[in-house]
């Protein structure tokens, strides 16, 4: 199947059948005529045709394809196939040209005593040029060599000599031979003066064009046609030929290559699209192109696999040991056949291909070689690093290796491939000859590991530790390590880091080192309070940032600004906390507006994060984390996404979105392993246990509290107030009340002895209250919400304080506590808590006699508990005392969830009229009840609720979106 070579097939055709014309005219007007005839005229004795071309671009097709029917002319054929194997075996192609030569008088003398300077006795010349000559003497002879430049010498001197006696002969003698590309060969003379012969005919067979593949794809499509295999239509003729144009270069051996691997996949029932993925029988035809390039073919093309690219000639050259003539002639060819693409490979796996025909044992001293030649040239750390990494057991030895792995490391880090960075830094500790060092490269890679494999980060930190112990980590080193010590909750070790840190200060005191020291207060007083109680005399008084010292230029910034929120909780009155925490909120947001997600700084973003969650800024706290979601998703960072996913879900369960929190902490879990959680634990299990409970699925909330393993160091960290919270929450739902008080006492207790009491951390009195009353103690019930209403929370907090204080108080009492109730979850958008209300107060109403009013707030909890999937409404504790609503089951909420709720996309047609009545009737008010607060008729909310119907399309009153402006609907 041969496609734009119509031209050369002419002229080769034309070429061959002059033979007989050459043949008459010796017989008949003599040789005089044959001499004056021009050069490439096919009637002259003696000449020669040469089809050249890349390598697999189809001279071997061509010559079959004119040659084939020369029997037809009369022509003797002789011909033979050459190949790199046979180059040195003398007369080899002689011999196969002369094996059908039957009328021939016995074999010819060919290995007879040569001169001195004779490549071929003259004897065997003669003889063999009257073996043609009498072959000739009955019919025109055609010699057709097959890639000819891999003949023998002894072969082309009989050739040439033949085709020099030619016209001296009664007949006709032509040659015929296709030259292929033989880079790094010393092609012999005899060859190259062969090949110059000024009388014959030159033919150069390219790869084919665009036009050609697509030409090619009509043919086989046809062809497949026939054979009902037939993939693509017309329509997609062009658009695959240039696809394959770009992977193959125009190579006809690669293209038919494709196209036959894309055939198997389909018969395998594989997905097959519009691209060309490389298949088994492509590489293996690309591997013979470059093993046809020459001798040197496939050394220099292992090199610039190696390396990547082919730019850089001299490099390459000392790379794979020959010259730089060698390697040019080798880039030359692979770029004619298609396999590279100016410098480089075209095709990725062709490389990949490539590559992985280097045998083990020349693999890696030949990475090792070009690390050494690259560093010598001065290239880039990673250029130099990728082949330092593929050493394999072997650890280099020279000296310049650490420097290189390390830099390399932070250029890797620049980028985001941590990857990377992580096996330099693992290979320049392994090489580096000097301890220190050692030490400081481990704590650099057991900071990356964190990132993308936490589980095996304690195991990192380890030889750390180890070097702590025995007093040969150096000081700033050891107070690196104190957030990782205690993370893993080894506070004893921590607390030798700090001592350790103290006893190694200079004197005085440098103000890098009191900047740390200050930094690990904070971060102990934010997060690991024990500890600071331990150490409380030897770190000496807290300090504060100089004057002179702008916050945002603190690395530890965060935990600073998280610190200030959680001990305003105690201190300060409520203006005073107020603008406190307006201050801190600030700088943390301005702190996340320009930071980016790094090694560096994930603990500090982190600390910006709980800093709006524990201020109640919820809106900006879940915009902000969701943003960074999708930051750390695009880093393959699943160390920082648990995290924050953690941290997400107490957000949406302060949003009302039990199911929401239930799925993030689920997914944070799933991320990490208990080992490489830590005592972090604390924050998503806490978070799965409180969802649970809110869902109503006990038994689940149950195992969690009882199977799953926590440290026990958790409990003196802050991420064991999120447990004891969640955990009181649990015993309370599932009646041990006793259990469920002692958690919430404990919790409390620990938050005001450690300087953090603060709602947005752990609600604690309410969790009292809520216990006390379950107890039967409204006395103290009443106190610890009245206690919590005092210091002016955020508005779901009072609210939930108001919902226990009116279980607390006289039935009469109750309405007017949990109105307020009601309107604060509205302000917050926090349905959850809106349905416990709602519930509560249509229970009340109803105790009351006011038996309309009560159907109506328990027919809007209803549908909202509906919405929600709810799988329990109430949960009333023993005769004589207040129906306690509990928690809903929630459905799956959208992420991230709105600051406030607003309507949907579906409810932009509808006019202000029809938003405020489909919102009102979505929340489970009949239509008198609807037409009443808004002042209309019923007809008209009739008419109202008709057109919404159609316009959002829908049918009846239950599919109306409940999340429709929460605020018009209970305001109207």
């Amino acid at each position: 199947m041969l496609v734009e070579r119509d031209e050369q097939i002419a002229k080769l055709t034309a070429w061959v059948t002059g033979a007989a014309r050459a043949h008459s005219a010796a017989h008949g007007a003599g040789y005089g005529t044959a001499r004056r005839a021009a050069p490439d005229d096919p009637s002259r004795p003696g000449r020669i045709a040469v089809i050249s071309g890349p390598v697999a671009s189809g001279k071997t097709a061509l010559l079959h394809r004119v040659l084939e029917p020369s029997a037809e002319s009369g022509i003797r054929l002789l011909s033979a196939v050459t190949s790199p194997s046979e180059r040195h075996i003398p007369f080899g192609v002689v011999e196969e040209l002369l094996r059908d030569t039957r009328e021939a008088a016995g074999p010819l003398a060919l290995h007879g005593p040569a001169g001195a300077e004779e490549l071929v006795p003259a004897q065997t010349l003669m003889a063999f040029h009257a073996r043609l000559a009498g072959l000739a003497a009955h019919g025109p002879v055609l010699i057709a060599v097959d890639d000819v430049q891999y003949a023998d010498p002894q072969s082309l001197q009989c050739l040439l000599y033949a085709l020099g006696r030619a016209r001296a002969t009664a007949g006709s003698l032509a040659l015929v031979v296709t030259c292929g590309p033989d880079a790094g060969a010393n092609a012999p003379h005899v060859l190259e003066e062969l090949l110059r012969q000024v009388e014959g005919l030159r033919l150069r067979l390219g790869p084919l064009t665009a036009h050609g593949v697509e030409a090619l794809l009509v043919q086989r499509a046809g062809r497949a046609a026939r054979t009902g295999d037939a993939a693509t239509g017309p329509s997609h003729t062009t658009r695959l030929a240039s696809s394959l144009h770009m992977a193959t270069g125009g190579n006809p051996l690669l293209v038919h290559s494709l196209l036959d691997d894309r055939v198997h996949r389909r018969r395998a029932t594989e997905p097959v699209d519009g691209s060309f993925p490389a298949g088994e029988q492509f590489l293996q035809n690309a591997l013979i192109c470059v093993h046809r390039t020459g001798a040197e073919g496939l050394r220099v093309a292992q090199g610039i696999a190696l390396l990547g690219s082919a730019a850089a000639r001299p490099l390459l050259a000392r790379l794979v040991e020959t010259d730089e003539r060698t390697v040019g002639q080798v880039v030359a060819a692979l770029g004619d056949a298609g396999i590279l693409q100016g410098e480089r490979f075209r095709h990725g796996a062709v490389r990949t291909a490539v590559r992985e025909s280097l045998a083990d044992d020349a693999l890696v001293p030949l990475r090792r070689r070009a690390a050494g030649l690259l560093y010598e040239a001065g290239a880039a750390p990673m250029a130099v690093a990728s082949h330092l990494l593929g050493n394999g057991p072997a650890v280099p030895d020279e000296e310049w290796v650490p420097g290189v792995l390390s830099a390399a490391a932070h250029t890797a880090l620049a980028s985001q491939r941590v990857e990377f960075a992580v096996r330099c830094l693992r290979l320049a500790e392994e090489c580096s000859p000097d301890e220190r060092e050692r030490l400081r490269l481990r704590a650099s890679m057991a900071k990356f590991i964190w990132r993308v494999n936490p589980s095996a980060w304690a195991q990192e930190l380890q030889p750390l530790n180890a070097a702590l112990r025995e007093g040969t980590l150096p000081v700033t080193d050891s107070l690196r390590l104190v957030g990782d010590l205690l993370w893993n909750g080894w506070i004893d070790d921590a607390s030798i880091a700090i001592e350790h840190a103290l006893d190694g200060m200079p004197h005085p005191s440098e103000p890098g080192l009191t900047r740390q020291l200050r930094d690990v207060r904070v971060m102990l007083a934010s997060t690991y309070p024990t500890l600071l109680d331990r150490l409380d005399r030897a770190l000496g008084p807290a300090a504060t940032p100089s004057p002179t010292e702008s916050p945002e230029d603190c690395a530890m910034t965060g935990i600073r600004v998280l610190q200030g929120v959680l001990s305003t909780g105690t201190g300060p009155g409520h203006r005073e906390r107020a603008a406190a925490d307006e201050e801190h909120t600030e700088i943390a947001e301005r702190i996340l507006a320009g930071t980016r997600l790094t090694e560096d700084s994930h603990v500090t973003i982190r600390a910006c994060l709980l800093t709006l969650l524990y201020s109640e800024r919820l809106g900006e706290a879940i915009l902000w984390t969701d943003r960074l979601l999708d930051e750390a998703s695009e880093h393959d960072a699943p160390g920082w996404t648990a995290v924050m996913q953690a941290m997400r879900a107490h957000m949406a369960l302060r949003r009302g979105e039990p199911d929401l929190a239930r799925r993030l902490a689920a997914q944070a879990m799933e991320q990490l392993t208990p080992h490489g959680w830590g005592v972090g634990i604390g924050m998503p299990l806490s978070a799965l246990i409180e969802a649970r409970t809110a869902l109503g699925d006990h038994e689940a909330a149950a195992a969690l509290v009882d199977n799953h393993p926590v440290p026990e160091q958790m409990l003196l960290t802050r991420y064991g107030l999120h447990y004891l919270y969640a955990r009181g929450g649990h015993r309370l739902a599932t009646g041990r009340h006793h259990a469920a008080l002692t958690d919430f006492m404990a919790c409390g207790r620990l938050m005001r002895e450690w300087d953090m009491d603060r709602e947005g951390l752990a609600p604690w009195r309410v969790g009292m209250a809520e216990a006390s009353l379950a107890l039967g103690n409204r006395d103290q019930a009443e106190q610890f919400a009245r206690e919590q209403l005092a210091r002016e929370a955020g508005p779901r907090v009072r609210g939930m304080a108001l919902r226990v204080l009116a279980a607390a108080r006289p039935a009469a009492d109750r309405p007017v506590l949990l109105e307020r109730a009601v309107t604060l979850f509205q302000e917050e958008g926090d349905s959850h808590e809106l349905a416990r209300a709602l519930t509560d107060l249509g229970t009340v109403y109803e105790q009351l006699g006011d038996t309309a009013q009560g159907r109506s707030c328990t027919r809007r909890a209803g549908r909202i508990a509906e919405v929600r999937g709810a799988r329990e409404v109430t949960h009333r504790p023993r005769t004589g005392q207040p129906v306690l609503s509990v928690p809903q089951r929630a459905v799956p909420a959208p992420m991230p969830s709105p600051v406030r709720s607003r309507p949907s996309a579906a409810a932009a047609p509808l006019t202000d009229a029809e938003r405020r009545v489909a919102a009102l009737a979505a929340h489970g008010y009949t239509n008198r009840e609807i037409g009443a607060k808004l002042f209309i008729t019923v007809s008209t909310v009739e008419q109202h609720l008709t057109r919404v119907y159609r316009k959002i399309n829908i049918t009846r009153r239950q599919d109306l979106p409940v999340s429709w402006d929460i605020d018009v609907a209970h305001t109207a």
